[in-house]
């Protein structure tokens, strides 16, 4: 089975997607559909695709990499990606197939590249001169020197220093934001869908009307599921979750709603009505080492699968 691949040393970079994305099209060009959603301010491609028919009447939406720190997320959804295409393609009777009848799955793999690059590779990283500039400013203010190693690793933001989940109109306004400038992380922006990666994240939500959508973060090995929902919402939201939780062995968390607002998920349970959740991969802190890479996949084989069996 083909692999996606890793960067030796930097961990799944934005280029390793970039070629891992090249590869499946010329494998599958009948049945994955690549395109972008538009380019970051660093001019990186938000990539977007989608698997089933484009006029399908029930979709769902799977995305990773929204914090910079957090690339293993685009790795896991990747390796979903490559798995889910062969089964499609092996299965002899067609059954594994059936699943996928009058449905599509969506997915941005990385919605943060830029993050994901200051992340791994730091300031040097991000090519344009002002974005580059504003990054080294950001970890001199916060680190009273420039910060080395460490400060990047844990970079969340995007390279404006915008945490993207907390950038949607989701009690945006009442979300704490200590900071209130721009920084390595938790600054919520100047107004919701400030950002081109959280608006084009939320016109493809609008624009697709999904019935159901997953946000990969790492870490803590939960699932985030409310936030003030009611009625049926909240009924389909919790045995959506349940059976998430079931297939990957994390726990449904009741009781979130003093979680950060401003998220994804948050923004389309409150604004959209769509059962979402937030699944936080592994269980040590972000950037996840390599080597817990497997467990994660093997608990997260049969996410695709119970997501178009939920509804």
């Amino acid at each position: 089975m083909y692999k996606v691949s890793p960067g030796r040393f930097l961990g799944y970079t934005y280029e390793n997607m970039q070629n891992d994305l090249g590869i499946l099209a010329r494998i599958f060009p009948e049945i994955i559909q690549i395109d972008s959603l538009g380019k970051t301010e660093d001019q990186r491609e938000l990539y977007h695709f989608y698997i089933g028919s484009a006029n399908a009447p029930k979709k769902i939406l799977i995305f990773g990499g929204i914090h910079g720190r957090e690339y293993m997320t685009s790795q896991l959804i990747m390796e979903q990606t490559t798995e889910f295409l062969m089964k499609l393609c092996r299965t002899q009777d067609k059954e594994y197939a059936k699943i996928l009848e009058g449905k599509a799955i969506h997915v941005v793999p990385m919605v943060n590249p830029d993050g994901v690059t200051i992340s791994q590779r730091g300031a040097m990283g991000i090519k344009n001169p002002d974005l580059k500039n504003l990054v080294e400013e950001i970890a001199l203010r916060e680190g009273g020197r420039h910060p080395q190693g460490s400060y990047f690793h844990r970079w969340k933001a995007n390279a404006k220093g915008v945490d993207l989940n907390r950038n949607f109109d989701a009690l945006w306004e009442t979300c704490e934001d200590a900071v209130q400038e721009p920084s390595r992380e938790n600054y919520k922006g100047p107004k919701p869908e400030s950002e081109i990666e959280s608006r084009a994240l939320a016109e493809l939500t609008r624009r697709e009307e999904f019935q159901r959508t997953i946000s990969y973060h790492s870490s803590g090995a939960v699932i985030y599921w409310d936030f003030y929902q009611q009625g049926q919402l909240r009924v389909q939201t919790w045995e959506f979750a349940k059976k998430i939780g079931d297939i990957t062995g994390y726990v449904p968390q009741e009781n979130t709603r003093e979680q950060s607002s401003g998220g994804y998920k948050d923004w389309a349970l409150l604004k959209m009505e769509i059962p979402s959740l937030t699944i936080e991969i592994g269980r040590q802190e972000s950037p996840l080492p390599a080597s817990c890479f497997e467990e994660i996949f093997m608990e997260n084989r049969g996410v695709w699968e119970g997501t178009l069996m939920s509804f």
